[in-house]
């Protein structure tokens, strides 16, 4: 496992305000930076601050990435048949699941007390995903139950419609529609 950085090792308030002025500067001045440590009292380098500034903009750029793709999901979603949003519901159950067993991977790189940690919150995670897994699938069968039901219906109508005009008995229409439909 890699050496934590001198920067993770900075005690949390110094590291939140380290993070405010990153963010404030814009990702910029690390040599300034480096100083206002020092004067915090932590021989930091402009390097290592560099570094973590670099690694928290990219977390930052990727987590905006990420609002961004859900607010344009949640905009083509306002359009969308029920069948749309059944298949994104699957692709985002997949998706989910595969970050969580990347993290699974992850928490191999962790120490002991690490992994005690992380693993229950992991396994809970899985757990949750599967039972919306399983929610989704049912509402996925009961929407197509449903769908095929109307069409039996519809299909049944225009039938006995059609034989009606042709001067069918009201028996036979509803012999016609208990077969179809099973009415």
């Amino acid at each position: 496992m890699a050496p934590r950085s001198s920067v993770e090792l900075l005690p949390p308030t110094v590291l939140e305000a380290l993070n405010a002025r990153l963010i404030d500067q814009a990702f910029s001045d690390y040599v300034g930076l480096a100083a206002w440590l020092k004067e915090q009292g932590f021989e930091i380098s402009k390097t290592a601050v560099w570094r973590h500034g670099s690694d928290l903009q990219a977390k930052m750029e990727k987590s905006m990435g990420k609002a961004r793709e859900r607010m344009e999901i949640a905009k083509a979603l306002r359009g969308a048949s029920d069948d749309e949003k059944s298949a994104l519901m699957e692709a985002t159950e997949m998706v989910a699941m595969d970050q969580l067993m990347d993290m699974f991977e992850a928490v191999s790189e962790l120490d002991a007390a690490g992994r005690m940690s992380a693993v229950p919150k992991l396994v809970r995670a899985i757990a949750d995903l599967n039972r919306s897994a399983i929610g989704s699938a049912k509402w996925k069968r009961e929407f197509e139950a449903e769908i095929r039901k109307q069409a039996r219906e519809e299909a049944a109508e225009e039938l006995t419609q059609e034989l009606k005009n042709d001067g069918i008995s009201a028996e036979l229409e509803a012999s016609i529609k208990r077969i179809l439909i099973g009415k």
